[in-house]
């Protein structure tokens, strides 16, 4: 009864509703039409970016900000509702190297729905990654809207520090541990389930998916010893809250909102149902979080987080099929080994965007000087930033042998005229080269999975070349730029041949038709 009548007043509040809210996207559409004319009108006029590269456009009437030296803008306005699925078509990525590429610039105002500066270079990264509370303030998916707690990668001050010293003592420390083998387990159960998939299943089977519940029953098995139900995680995550902000719709408005607040609390009462619940909920006292605060937490580190895993996990079956003898070579040499597992997470990283607590000085790989002022919203692709010709040789490449040298860590450079190619760890939320970076209270916004991201993906990889034959159709790999293929794989990883756009777990992946098919997969 109750049911019916929660159900029947859904209905009566959407029938009221969403006229009102159609209503109001007309109005801003009409609105954001009225504003592109005005632009296309300016534009005619003496606009900056029709000046020699941009590079004497000033924001500082147009935003809080008043940089040292001036600051260029692109010229491409997507400050609307057209404008922001513009830009999540052109994909943030490709369309950001595309934009710095013209302009000269690696640090550039753009709009991306609001105006925003944008840091594409490891200098001007690094400089966000310090002394910040939180970058993710103004972050681009609403994934609170489902939480009665922050995220943590939405908090900041004491409650991040709970959430992120209860996540890290959930996590193991290495290999050994029976979390860790517990994960592992489940990863090869998912891959076990692909082998017994009939031909016709197996090439319809989207890859990206497949590998997208592996991570989840990954994450689920690494903090709470048991998968969750994967429909629940899809009835929740990725939440369906791209929207631009304009125009800005309560979250209690949206169709999908109570149908995620239910799946949330079915798989809370899943978690608590696990063997290893106890220890959680000792955990979480410990960190002073109570056993839901501790759920939305560990929810969102097997979903949006565990997520940054599948990038690394895809390219890795498609490069590894490519390599002479099928990846039997990364086995036989750790180094190498090691140096692919790296230069997989060199092309991968999330997106983070903030808007700046206080005046930030930056610096650029360059060695520009500005002046980000407080109220300034800043976005930085990690990815791109790994990919700065300043630090890492041809960064267009993928160069299976790259990490082969032991990396300095410096950021001089060396007698022969190049400096050693640091650790890609800026898509950790920490300095390049760096894992180990000890957190100065609150304001470190440091990834707690740093130090078994490369630890897992060497287990994955051994587990894959040494128990399963897989195959990918021969039509689908022309669409992969092999350069070189003995002696260490490099391939063509330039932008325009990457996925780019908004979904960040396969945007660095090659851009495929069809999407990742399997042609077959077996047990060896």
């Amino acid at each position: 009864m109750a049911t019916a009548i929660k159900r029947a007043g859904r209905k009566l509040l959407y029938l009221i509703v969403i006229p009102v809210v159609l209503a109001r996207l007309l109005g801003h559409m009409i609105g954001a039409l009225c504003q592109r004319f005005a632009a296309i009108w300016m534009a005619a006029g003496t606009d900056a970016s029709r000046r020699p590269n941009g590079r004497n456009a000033d924001l500082s009437s147009q935003t809080k900000m008043a940089p040292i030296l001036p600051l260029p803008k692109t010229g491409v306005y997507l400050g609307d509702i057209f404008g922001y699925f513009a830009y999540l078509k052109k994909g943030a990525p490709l369309f950001l190297s595309q934009q710095s590429r013209r302009i000269g610039k690696t640090v550039f105002a753009t709009n991306v729905g609001t105006r925003v500066v944008v840091c594409g270079d490891h200098k001007s990264a690094e400089t966000l990654f310090v002394d910040v509370d939180n970058l993710t303030q103004s972050h681009a998916i609403n994934i609170t809207c489902t939480r009665r707690s922050a995220p943590l990668f939405t908090s900041h001050g004491p409650d991040a520090v709970k959430a992120r010293q209860f996540i890290q003592s959930l996590l193991p420390q290495d290999e050994t541990a029976k979390n860790f083998q517990s994960a592992m387990s489940a990863a090869e159960n998912q891959m076990d389930n692909w082998t017994r998939l009939s031909e016709r299943d197996l090439t319809e089977m989207k890859v990206e998916l497949a590998v997208g519940r592996l991570i989840y029953a990954l994450a689920g098995h690494l903090l709470i010893g048991s998968s969750l139900d994967t429909k629940l995680i899809e009835r929740v995550f990725p939440a369906p809250n791209y929207l631009p902000n304009y125009p800005a719709i309560p979250p209690t408005l949206l169709p999908s909102f109570y149908g995620m607040q239910e799946a949330l609390d079915e798989m809370y009462l899943q978690s608590m149902e696990t063997d290893n619940w106890d220890r959680v909920a000792r955990k979480a006292t410990e960190s002073k979080l109570s056993d839901r605060e501790a759920f939305e937490q560990i929810f969102t580190a097997l979903t949006f987080n565990a997520a940054g895993l599948s990038n690394p996990i895809l390219n890795g079956l498609l490069l590894v099929s490519l390599m002479p003898h099928r990846g039997r070579e990364l086995l036989d040499d750790d180094a190498y080994l090691t140096s692919f597992i790296w230069e997989l997470l060199r092309h991968n990283g999330p997106t983070v965007m903030m808007q700046l607590p206080q005046d930030t000085l930056t610096t650029t790989a360059a060695n520009e000087l500005y002046n980000l002022r407080s109220g300034t919203v800043v976005l930085c692709n990690t990815t791109m930033a790994q990919r700065d010709a300043t630090r890492w040789k041809d960064p267009a490449l993928f160069r299976a042998k790259r990490f082969m040298k032991e990396p300095s860590g410096s950021t001089d450079d060396t007698p022969n005229g190049w400096p050693d190619e640091p650790l890609p760890t800026l898509g950790f939320g920490c300095p390049i080269s760096r894992v180990d970076v000890p957190k100065v209270g609150s304001n470190m916004h440091q990834c707690p999975f740093t130090h078994l991201a490369p630890i897992f993906l060497k287990a994955f990889l051994r587990l894959l070349i040494t128990r399963y034959d897989w195959r990918f159709d021969s039509e689908m790999l022309t669409h992969v730029h092999v350069l070189k293929n003995d002696d260490g794989l490099e391939v063509d990883f330039d932008l325009s041949h990457l996925r780019g756009g908004a979904k960040a777990t396969e945007d660095m992946v090659p851009i495929m038709p069809k999407g990742m098919r399997f042609s077959g997969f077996s047990h060896a």
